[in-house]
């Protein structure tokens, strides 16, 4: 009976330690997982602001090729003129 007392004990010993060993593994891998979400929510929002950049920039660039145009024309109607 001590031989098997012995023997169960051991073995739920190894068992206790086996679970805590997982429980760590597991709250390490859910600690990534959080950084993981906050570096891609950062990351999420660092692309929104260049996209809104972007934007910017094209309508920039749109309104100078108007103004550009109408300088052409401008200079045309001029060397067109006597």
């Amino acid at each position: 009976m001590a031989t098997d007392d012995r023997l169960i004990n051991s073995k739920l010993d190894i068992l206790i330690d086996q679970i805590g060993r997982l429980t760590e593994g597991l709250t390490e891998i859910k600690l990534l997982i959080q950084q993981q979400a906050e570096t891609a929510r950062q990351q999420a929002d660092s692309i929104k602001q260049q996209a809104d950049s972007i934007k910017q920039q094209a309508e920039t660039a749109r309104l100078q090729a108007e103004s550009v145009n109408k300088l052409v024309a401008l200079l045309e109607q001029r060397s067109l003129s006597p």
